[in-house]
C-alpha cells in the first residue's frame, strides 16, 4: 500500500501571529488570497502533467488537489460541528494558541490519516471546479462565522493537538499553501527528469 506524505515545520516562526485573532474580513481575505496562490500554481498544468509522480508512491499534481479537497470539505463539517456544539469539547478561555504558519512550510514529513489518501487519475479540471465550490463555501462560513463563538470550542488535530474553531478555519489556507508548495516541488522535479 502506498503511504502517502506531507510535510510539517516544527519550528516557531512567528508567534505575533500565532495570538491574533481576526476578523471575519480578515479570515476571508486570508482563504482568498492563499487559494489565489494555488490557483496560480495550477494554472497551465495539463491532464497529462497532472497525474504524472514524481516518483512511485509519491503524489502527482492531481493527488494533492484531491487531498487539499477533502481536507477542506472535513474541515467545514468539523466547523459547523462545533458551532452547533455537537463536537469538540469547551476551551473555558485556557487554549493554547497553535502556531498555524508552521503547517504552510514543507520541512519533515508525516504520514496522511489514511482516510485522506486521495485517489489517481481524476480529470485535473474536474478537481479544480470542485475545490472552487469547496473554498467558496468555506469563504461563506469565514464570512458569516460567528468567531468568537468559534474560538471557546476546540477539537483535536492528531497532530497538533486541541485547535480552535477559528484556527480549523485559517488551517484550510495554511494546508492549502503547504499542498502549494509541494505542487511546485512536484513540478520541478518532473521537468528536471526531462
Amino acid at each position: 500500500m502506498r503511504h502517502a506524505l506531507c510535510a510539517l515545520h516544527l519550528s516557531i516562526t512567528n508567534a505575533e501571529r500565532i495570538t491574533k485573532q481576526m476578523t471575519n474580513a480578515e479570515a476571508v481575505k486570508f482563504l482568498e488570497e492563499r487559494h489565489a496562490a494555488f490557483l496560480a500554481t495550477v494554472a497551465g498544468i495539463d491532464q497529462a502533467t497532472s497525474q504524472k509522480q514524481p516518483a512511485p508512491g509519491e503524489w502527482s499534481v492531481g493527488e494533492i488537489v484531491h487531498h487539499v479537497i477533502m481536507i477542506e470539505h472535513t474541515i467545514r463539517r468539523l466547523i459547523h460541528g462545533l458551532r452547533w456544539r455537537v463536537m469538540g469539547e469547551k476551551t473555558g478561555g485556557a487554549h493554547k494558541p497553535v502556531n498555524l504558519e508552521k503547517v504552510g512550510q514543507r520541512v519533515g514529513r508525516v504520514k496522511t490519516m489514511r482516510r485522506f489518501i486521495p485517489s489517481h487519475g481524476q480529470s485535473l479540471q474536474t478537481l479544480l471546479e470542485k475545490f472552487e465550490r469547496e473554498r467558496q463555501k468555506t469563504i461563506k462560513l469565514a464570512r458569516h462565522a460567528n468567531l468568537e463563538k468559534l474560538r471557546r470550542r476546540a477539537f483535536r488535530h492528531y497532530i497538533l493537538g486541541a485547535m480552535n474553531g477559528e484556527e480549523w478555519l485559517l488551517f484550510n489556507g495554511h494546508h492549502q499553501e503547504r499542498h502549494r508548495r509541494q505542487i511546485e516541488e512536484v513540478l520541478q522535479r518532473l521537468t528536471s527528469k526531462t
